[in-house]
């Protein structure tokens, strides 16, 4: 058990320097070209405000321009972002008019290879079908939190409580190596594995930095392929207790009622998919969630109180400011959305950030309250490509923080640091999150 035990510990080392590259909101922000202190969802606001749908990229719209778009234009002629909650549910839901194989014409996607992500209709169904099992909530709830969320919540707070101090930065310590550490150790990974093959596949797809040349990336890319060819003649040897295994066992049923395994590729595709979305997305989201508690402490008493609202403190930060608020699209055909005209071969942007403060669907939408009329949010997509990892992201998110309630009932931000600033735009996070522990 101290052998395991020890293994974790290796695995959550937040002092290793590969953490500046993956976790640093303030980088992303400036990679991307927009301002990294900056909370830019009163201007989407006022943006949406303007129209349900308007030709142009956000970026134009807010007055960046072009300037870091992390977003290729796919090959469009035109762009049109979608604001509104009804345009938003049109792009979401109708996914073969709106369709997510523009992905394939981004360069990034070359890298990560063939994804349900990039898939639409019954290829996307098919696929999808394979892995949904293994991220439904009862299989969550039971596996994932025995198996891989708990031990790490508490591992990661067993060090908190250990140093002695009565300050840190829960950002750093708990948000940011939580969900990495779940997601890679699902598929195989422990020790310091967990550290190197995350930032290895970070380096490879988005490993933008100053100082990351294309024969890094490259090397990171074979680093990634070399590692999940290990992983996957390790399972074949000896079937494990992990994601690998249990998508090797499972089958994909082909247009022609056919069954077969996963090809070697997929396979693939879905490792690096799930570590994507399942890594940055969360610990994002976790930190605008436990600020979002602080800031409105009689929030944090009443989950300190009642643990059952947690999760409905989570769906809440999801709907108020969401960690990812925009998605690209290809419209394929010629169409019209809340009375614009949109031609085929258009980039559409679905920012689902302005649905989610759609005045038209919820009630004081720039305030945060976890007791609000329960309507359905964006947070997590809609439709066909609702986010498949969806109940793993909560369940980490909510035992997260009932073990901060469990171990600092009283914590509080640090009146003596800088207030944490919500800052980014396509990919939107706290800068840090600096608190008093008691």
């Amino acid at each position: 058990m101290a052998t395991a035990a020890s293994e974790l510990e290796k695995a959550l080392f937040s002092d290793n320097p590969d953490y500046q590259e993956m976790f640093d909101v303030n980088r992303q922000g400036i990679n991307a070209g927009s301002e990294e202190n900056y909370d830019y969802t009163d201007d989407l606001n006022a943006v949406a405000a303007k129209g349900a749908v308007q030709e142009g990229t956000m970026r134009e719209h807010l007055g960046l321009g072009g300037k870091g778009n992390t977003f290729e234009n796919m090959g469009a002629d035109k762009v049109f972002t979608f604001y509104s909650y009804r345009a938003n549910e049109i792009g979401w839901r109708e996914n073969t008019l709106f369709s997510s194989e523009g992905y394939n014409k981004m360069s990034v996607f070359h890298l990560i290879g063939p994804t349900i992500l990039s898939m639409v209709g019954k290829q996307h169904k098919r696929l999808r079908a394979t892995a949904q099992p293994l991220f439904k909530r009862p299989r969550v709830l039971g596996w994932w939190n025995a198996r891989f969320v708990q031990d790490t919540v508490d591992a990661l707070l067993n060090r908190i409580v250990a140093s002695g101090d009565t300050r840190t930065d829960i950002d750093a310590n708990l948000c940011a190596p939580l969900p990495m550490a779940v997601i890679t150790r699902a598929i195989g990974l422990e020790g310091t594995s967990v550290i190197d093959f995350r930032f290895h596949l970070h380096r490879s797809t988005f490993g933008q930095g100053e100082n990351v040349t294309m024969e890094d990336r490259m090397a990171s890319f074979k680093y990634v392929d070399d590692t999940l060819n290990e992983l996957v003649a390790k399972n074949l040897r000896e079937p494990g207790d992990n994601v690998i295994t249990s998508l090797m066992d499972n089958e994909v049923t082909d247009e022609d009622g056919s069954k077969r395994k996963l090809t070697k590729e997929e396979l693939f595709g879905f490792c690096k998919l799930v570590i994507f979305a399942g890594g940055g997305t969360t610990w994002r989201q976790l930190g605008i969630t436990i600020h979002a508690l602080l800031s409105h402490y009689d929030f944090w008493e009443a989950c300190r109180e009642d643990r059952t609202l947690i999760e409905q403190a989570v769906d809440e930060s999801l709907r108020w400011r969401a960690t990812d608020p925009v998605f690209p699209r290809l419209c394929v055909a010629d169409t019209e959305v809340e009375g614009v005209f949109i031609p085929a071969n258009s980039q559409v942007q679905l920012c689902l950030g302005t649905a989610n403060h759609d005045p038209a669907v919820f009630d004081r939408p720039t305030e945060y309250d976890i007791f609000r009329k329960k309507e359905h949010h964006m947070g997590f997509g809609f439709g066909p490509h609702r986010c498949l990892g969806m109940d793993v992201a909560k369940q980490e998110m909510v035992l997260a923080i009932n073990g901060l309630m469990d171990r600092f009932p009283n914590m509080r931000l640090d009146p003596d640091m800088p207030a944490p600033i919500f800052g980014g735009l396509e990919h939107r996070g706290m800068t840090s999150l600096p608190v008093v522990l008691s």
